[in-house]
């Protein structure tokens, strides 16, 4: 009877495990609400493809990755692009005789 009542608490145990790893963890200060709220969503998505699959550890590191990710694209979002700028690089192909003579100037 005693063994009972321990395997009754088990899948609470392990419920209450699945239910700390649905989340990515607490907000970090640095991100705004919706930048938050992709972590989130980018987070649910990769646990309900892979979710069975991945460890606990795994599951802590990729919430890490996903806030370091988001936290970049915030630095890019944050550049203004307009549609009629020009890009900010380009490729450009010189023959090698243009380049024999430009690296000649030097």
């Amino acid at each position: 009877m005693f063994g009972a009542a321990t395997v009754a608490l088990l899948p609470v145990a392990s419920a209450a495990q699945s239910q700390s790893t649905d989340e990515p963890g607490p907000r970090p200060e640095d991100l705004s609400d919706a930048d938050w709220n992709e972590v989130r969503a980018r987070y649910s998505n990769l646990l309900r493809v892979y979710g069975e699959r991945l460890s606990l550890e795994e599951k802590r590191r990729l919430a890490a990755i996903l806030t370091t990710n988001q936290r970049m694209l915030v630095s890019v979002r944050s550049f203004v692009v307009q549609n009629g700028d020009p890009s900010a690089c380009t490729l450009r192909l010189y023959s090698s005789h243009q380049h024999d003579s430009a690296t000649r100037s030097i």
